[in-house]
C-alpha cells in the first residue's frame, strides 16, 4: 500500500490523473488510454510504468489482438491518500483552533454542516436539520426550511476559507439546547474576497443532534470597527 507521501507524487503528474480517470470507467488498453490523455502509446506507457510500480494500476492478461494490453484502477493502493484528504475537512480544521472539549464538538458539528455543503452530502441534512429548523443567511430575502436548505444544496458553492476570528461563545438552555456564536472570516468559491461574519447556531441534544437555528450576520473586519465617515 502506498504510502500518502507517495500517492502524492503519483498524482502530481497531470498525465497520470488523466489516465487515472479514464481507468474509473473500467479496464482500457493501452491505446485507448493514450487516446485519453492525447499522448503517444509509448509515452503513455511510461506512466502506466510507474502507477504499475506503485500498485495504482494493474495490467490484465487479455488476448492478443494487437490493440494492446489492458489496464485496471486499484483504487485500494489509495487508501492513505484518501484518508489523508478526508481528514482535511472543515470540522477538522475549526476544531483545531478550539480548546474546550465541549466547545470543540459544536464547533465541528458546524464544520460538519459545512463539510456537507461542500460534498452535496444530502444525508446530513436530512439527519441534523429539525424539521422546524430556520436558516437566515445574509442576501436572502426570506429564511429558508429545511426543505428549501436541502434543495439548494447541490448549487451551493463550496467554501474555500473559513477561520474563526475569536473563541466562540456557548450558553445553555435549559437541559438540552445550547447556542453557540462564532466569529468568523467566511469565503465561497464565488467571493470576490472572504466576509466577516457572525454565525449563531441553536443545537438541540437529541438522537442524533438536531440543528434548530442557524443565522450569519454580517460584521465588519476587526480593523474597521469603532470607523466612521467624516
Amino acid at each position: 500500500m502506498l504510502d500518502t507521501a507517495a500517492a502524492a507524487r503519483l498524482l502530481a503528474d497531470p498525465t497520470r490523473v488523466r489516465l487515472l480517470d479514464a481507468l474509473t470507467a473500467g479496464p482500457l488498453r493501452t491505446s485507448e488510454l493514450a487516446a485519453a490523455a492525447s499522448m503517444s502509446a509509448a509515452a503513455v506507457s511510461r506512466h502506466l510504468q510507474l502507477l504499475r510500480d506503485g500498485d495504482v494500476v494493474e495490467r490484465l492478461d487479455v488476448a492478443d489482438d494487437g490493440r494492446g494490453r489492458a489496464y485496471r484502477l486499484r483504487p485500494a493502493a489509495l487508501e492513505h491518500l484518501a484518508d489523508w484528504i478526508r481528514s482535511t475537512t472543515w470540522s477538522a480544521e475549526l476544531t483545531a483552533a478550539v480548546s474546550h472539549p465541549r466547545t470543540r464538538e459544536l464547533v465541528g458539528r458546524i464544520g460538519g454542516f459545512l463539510d456537507a455543503l461542500t460534498d452535496s452530502d444530502v444525508s446530513f441534512f436530512e439527519r441534523h436539520l429539525s424539521e422546524e429548523a430556520v436558516l437566515i443567511f445574509p442576501g436572502l430575502a426570506e429564511p429558508i426550511d429545511k426543505r428549501g436548505c436541502i434543495q439548494s444544496v447541490s448549487s451551493h458553492p463550496p467554501y474555500q476559507r473559513h477561520q474563526l476570528l475569536a473563541e466562540p461563545t456557548v450558553q445553555l438552555l435549559g437541559t438540552a439546547t445550547t447556542v453557540i456564536t462564532l466569529h468568523a472570516e467566511v469565503g465561497t468559491a464565488v467571493d470576490d474576497h472572504p466576509r466577516h461574519t457572525f454565525i449563531t447556531a441553536v443545537m438541540e441534544e437529541r438522537d442524533p443532534w438536531q440543528l434548530a437555528h442557524l443565522q450569519w450576520t454580517p460584521a465588519a473586519p476587526p480593523d474597521q470597527k469603532g470607523i466612521t465617515d467624516d
